[in-house]
């Protein structure tokens, strides 16, 4: 037996993505297109529009993540549950354009989304 229901769980999730994710964020992924000519090219089609909150990533995940994020500028994104994000997406917040590098696992309970992206300068 669940110590939470899934009723309060959906409550919670609710909850908390109204008071994390305060910025608008559309989500983009590489389609497989053709051009003019015939010729196979990828663009970036828009897959969702959604909400998402952000803040810095820990210590512990800037180390974790290293090998992926190097020295490039890291943000710990929040999305609800859910929302349709995969590895190399991009997330446009704001004036930014994100790179999605990893999307981290929860562990038990989760009332968001959480992804580590890095800044395309």
């Amino acid at each position: 037996m669940l110590p939470i229901s899934s009723s309060e769980l959906a409550h919670i999730q609710y909850d908390v993505e109204f008071a994390a994710c305060d910025q608008p964020c559309v989500i983009k992924r590489k389609t497989p297109t053709k051009d003019a000519y015939g010729s196979e090219t990828e663009i970036f089609s828009t897959v969702a529009t959604t909400v998402a909150g952000m803040t810095e990533p820990t210590a512990g995940q800037l180390a974790n993540y290293d090998y992926l994020i190097g020295s490039l500028a890291a943000w710990h994104v929040r999305l609800p549950i859910g929302t349709n994000v995969e590895h190399q997406d991009h997330l446009l917040i704001g004036a930014q354009t994100l790179v999605v590098q990893v999307i981290l696992d929860p562990r038990s309970y989760h009332a968001l989304l959480s992804v580590i992206a890095t800044e395309i300068l």
